[in-house]
């Protein structure tokens, strides 16, 4: 971690009015942030006047510790991956009903996908993150809610995937992540190409296009709120995390050597205009069939569930110029 007293960025730019509780995850970026602990907190007290880092003791723990900050801070930041920033999201919006309207949600990026930070705008160095944590602009964006038929429910904040989405994850949190996020879902994905099968799925929606159902071979589905997954696959081109309507994804299985000639286009944002590919506008889908599913990144129980969208259930802090309006990150 750089020096944030020399940072131009940086510098003078504590911020006094607001209360910030951080939830970091110790085994973010292969153990790196546990091993930086003191630097870490040391990066937090030059940005904020009032500030507490909390660190997790296990899997599940961030959402408990989110929960608790959401009646105490302004402002609850993620210091993690997309998984850690999905447990402190569960944690601020359970089952999609905010603890506290008004807390602010952030993110200090600090882990292998990093898909959400893309659609907020933020910086990975660490302590650029905690000065716009004090200094970026605040959304209310909205948050998606999948709701299993046996009454469980959980809250994502980015992309929640079916099918090989949810294989994919399973490789990538099982490998130990040496090559780096890119390479290592890259792998992943190819791992699923080559063993996942395809299903016969029932699907029905709502959206501002109106109703629709049909039964489509799937392979894989994205459910995006955010623009990103899969540690840079760009899935919701021209989406917004504050319109209300997420961008469904549908795309059937394609024999291998087609399937790896299309590939790019899962990261240029260009797969949607494919002609085997559907897309969607939705506020709520209905996977009716049996089919694995992930959010944020994290394997769940699999479907029949229903996904929707909570219009603007949660209090976000970027690193935006001007509101988004979807449309490639300008990231800084």
């Amino acid at each position: 971690m750089s020096d944030a007293s020399t940072s131009p960025d940086t510098a003078g730019a504590q911020n006094r009015g607001e209360r910030l509780i951080v939830i970091a995850n110790p085994r973010a970026g292969g153990g790196r942030a546990g091993a930086n602990r003191e630097a870490i907190e040391r990066a937090a007290s030059r940005a904020f006047a009032q500030v507490e880092v909390r660190w997790t003791e296990g899997p599940g723990h961030a959402s408990e510790l989110a929960r608790k900050a959401a009646g105490e801070a302004d402002i609850v930041a993620a210091l993690g991956g997309d998984g850690t920033c999905s447990e402190v999201v569960n944690g601020l919006v359970p089952a999609g009903v905010p603890v506290n309207p008004k807390v602010v949600f952030t993110v200090i990026p600090f882990g292998t996908g990093g898909d959400l930070v893309r659609s907020l705008e933020l910086p990975r160095p660490v302590e650029r993150a905690f000065w716009l944590a004090g200094t970026g602009m605040t959304l209310p964006l909205d948050v998606g809610l999948i709701a299993w038929d046996d009454g469980t429910k959980r809250s994502f904040v980015n992309v929640a995937g079916i099918g090989a989405n949810a294989d994919v994850c399973r490789r990538a949190n099982a490998s130990n992540k040496r090559f780096g996020g890119t390479l290592t879902f890259l792998g992943a994905v190819l791992g699923a190409l080559r063993e996942f099968d395809a299903r016969r799925v029932a699907w029905s929606w709502e959206g501002p296009d109106g109703a629709g159902e049909a039964e489509l071979e799937t392979f894989a589905a994205f459910c995006g709120n955010g623009h990103y997954c899969g540690a840079g696959m760009w899935i919701g081109k021209g989406g917004s995390m504050a319109d209300g309507v997420f961008e469904l994804t549908i795309v059937p299985q394609f024999p291998l050597m087609k399937a790896l000639r299309l590939l790019p286009q899962v990261y240029n944002g260009r797969l949607g205009d494919h002609h085997e590919v559907r897309r969607i506008r939705v506020t709520s889908v209905r996977v009716g069939s049996e089919i694995p599913l992930e959010g944020d990144g994290e394997p769940l129980a699999a479907a029949p569930a229903r996904i929707s969208v909570v219009p603007r259930a949660l209090q976000m802090r970027g690193g935006w110029l001007n509101p988004p309006r979807g449309g490639a990150s300008s990231a800084r």
